[in-house]
């Protein structure tokens, strides 16, 4: 089935909110009539957003369709494959995991049973994850030495390639494997580790730790099918294969975007990690150049003009996308989910510049300066 992409959409307030400060009201207000037009122009059939600012839900927006035939608005319900949004839950996780003694984080990570296997086809697949291989800005990342000992940490980094701890280039493939780690270390599935330490301590519904999930079940029954562009032109969608929804380390998150809100206010509230560790996730390690590193644990971490980011993107190609951003040091927060991939944008994989996206250029534009 192909149709084309609908114009109009179901606005939806996710839930009786506080009026705002005439300052506010009149961003809020910009923010929205910018995402309205930003969804038609990314052709996004069911689009949700929200933004917290002072340790409370100030916006939430629902947009569109949550079925194939256009007939079901978007609700403050509507859940979504939140992609690799889901490493900042497994930080967490593996970070409270280290905090209580059930693993450490400086075990050996290539100890995995099939980690020399995997490694040695990833390392002959021609990827540019396997390092070697010039990126489009011209950066060479080193090749993966698939004898050397990478710790947990180091994966959680993402400073597998080389030496070890050296470099940092955002690597998926490998990151996953973590679930596999903890899985073989405890005898426990990896989604009860992620309930126990993140969803289950904050109280937090609407929220699927993959597809088995049995807790999360309405979080499954509220997903919006996912769309990719047809042949007819770039206004044309036809439903798309739901990506697999294992749940691993690098994916299988499902969540509304009020659901992904609060959970961002219980990381906030000291509910899932302690301030401690908190600001050891957020904490990256520093480069050879004696730089920051772009990524910390399971986070995307910048500056942008002056003001401390930390963020993650999700994207199922022809299927999904999101993005948390927080700036911690403001209480502030956007959250953004649709199901199609056009809330992706082409960023590099050493650099953080989550700026790159109009989406949340716009969120700091408005909201960043206060």
């Amino acid at each position: 089935m192909v149709r084309k992409f609908l114009l109009s959409a179901a606005f939806v307030l996710a839930s009786p909110l506080q009026a705002q400060p005439a300052h506010d009201a009149g961003k809020l207000a910009e923010f929205k009539t910018f995402a309205q037009n930003y969804r038609t122009g990314r052709s996004l059939p069911s689009f949700s957003y929200a933004i917290l600012k002072g340790g409370r839900i100030v916006a939430a927006e629902s947009m569109g369709w949550q079925d194939h035939d256009a007939e079901e608005p978007t609700t403050p319900n509507t859940s979504y494959l939140v992609a690799s949004i889901t490493k900042t839950f497994t930080a967490a996780t593996l970070l409270a995991m280290d905090a209580d003694g059930v693993i450490d984080l400086d075990d050996d990570f290539t100890t995995l049973s099939d980690w020399k296997q995997r490694c040695e086809g990833l390392a002959s697949s021609g990827s540019i994850f396997a390092g070697g291989k010039a990126l489009d800005d011209g950066y060479l990342p080193p090749k993966i030495d698939c004898s050397a000992r990478i710790s947990l940490r180091q994966v959680l980094q993402m400073r597998v390639l080389g030496k070890p701890g050296s470099n940092f280039l955002y690597n998926p493939i490998v990151f996953g494997r973590l679930a596999n780690w903890v899985e073989q270390k405890t005898g426990k599935p990896f989604d009860q580790w992620v309930r126990r330490y993140v969803i289950d301590k904050a109280k937090l519904g609407n929220i699927a730790a993959g597809w088995r999930d049995a807790k999360g079940a309405m979080a499954l029954v509220n997903l919006a099918p996912p769309f990719r562009h047809a042949k007819d032109g770039p206004d044309s969608l036809e439903p798309a294969p739901l990506p697999n929804p294992e749940m691993n380390a690098s994916s299988g998150i499902v969540a509304s975007a009020t659901s992904l809100a609060e959970y961002s206010l219980a990381l906030d509230q000291g509910r899932i990690l302690p301030p401690s560790l908190l600001q050891q996730m957020w904490t990256p390690p520093t480069d050879a150049d004696g730089k920051p590193a772009s990524y910390a644990y399971g986070w995307w971490t910048q500056h942008w003009r002056g003001q401390r980011l930390v963020w993650h993107a999700g994207r199922w190609p022809d299927a999904y996308a999101g993005l948390l951003l927080k700036l911690p040091d403001k209480g502030l927060t956007l959250v953004a989910l649709g199901n199609t991939d056009g809330l992706s944008w082409p960023g590099r994989l050493q650099v953080a510049e989550v700026e790159k996206n109009p989406l949340a250029l716009k969120f700091l534009e408005l909201f960043a300066a206060d």
